[in-house]
């Protein structure tokens, strides 16, 4: 049982969840999942290398098959990133994805510069709600395996296959012949029915840029709008994300 809070476990722990450099994270070669929620579907998900387990005496039998690491209530608290942790944190293997591996996916959303932590946590969670198994991001986007975009993705991070710091470019260039691309833009044809469209990639923009220039000039990409009959000049990305994907689930 870890009950020094000095213990060299705590420092480790800390830092990953506290590294914001995607170029870090790399050289980490891990993150953090924290609570009950993240840390089961870490555990049930086939892609995820769980490294290591804390919990506490609370949480310790509901893991006992996992071999976790028994820690004090008073080190969890200390290693956690949350005010009230639920007594439990694993350690995962950091995910290095091909982008060629993006053909096999079967819905696709990619967001060019996202830089709000909060923003991309909902939009992980979003993809894992509506059925969508990969998310990219392009260079410049926020660590999607910082502690904050974990916890807002409350448990989903480990759902969609991540696939980091790849182009616009890079990712249409892989699924061109296979995947519907669309792209949303402000004076894109409004929402209507997917019907037909079984593999899809759906492209979104920065919160303050919106989608690039380089992104719905590109033949094959079609500009799609979310038909907004209120006076708000805007959606959020995150917003905009879960109509879109909603509307893509139910066809």
């Amino acid at each position: 049982m870890i009950t020094s809070l000095r213990s060299p476990q705590i420092g480790r722990v800390r830092e990953l969840l506290e590294t914001h450099s995607p170029k870090r994270r790399e050289e980490l070669g891990e993150y953090v999942v924290e609570g009950m929620r993240a840390v089961d579907t870490a555990l049930n998900a086939s892609e995820s290398a769980v490294l290591e387990l804390f919990a506490t005496s609370e949480q310790i039998d509901r893991y006992k098959d996992r071999d976790p690491t028994l820690v004090s209530d008073d080190v969890m608290k200390k290693m956690s990133g949350t005010v009230s942790p639920q007594g439990v944190l694993a350690v995962l293997s950091l995910p290095l994805r091909k982008i060629s591996e993006l053909v096999d996916k079967r819905r696709i959303v990619f967001l060019s510069s996202i830089n709000d932590p909060g923003n991309l946590g909902t939009v992980i969670r979003n993809a894992h709600a509506f059925g969508f198994d990969a998310v990219v991001l392009s260079q410049g986007s926020v660590d999607p395996f910082s502690g904050k975009v974990v916890r807002a993705s409350v448990g989903s991070i480990t759902a969609p296959a991540i696939f980091n710091g790849y182009s616009f470019t890079q990712s249409f260039e892989v699924v061109r012949t296979t995947h519907k691309c669309l792209a949303l833009d402000m004076n894109g044809e409004k929402i209507g029915s997917f019907a037909g469209f079984d593999k899809l990639l759906v492209v979104l923009g920065s919160e303050a840029h919106g989608l690039p220039d380089e992104i719905s000039s590109v033949e094959g990409v079609t500009t799609i709008a979310i038909d907004m009959p209120g006076e708000a000049e805007s959606l959020n990305v995150a917003t905009a994300a879960a109509i879109a994907m909603y509307e893509i689930s139910r066809s």
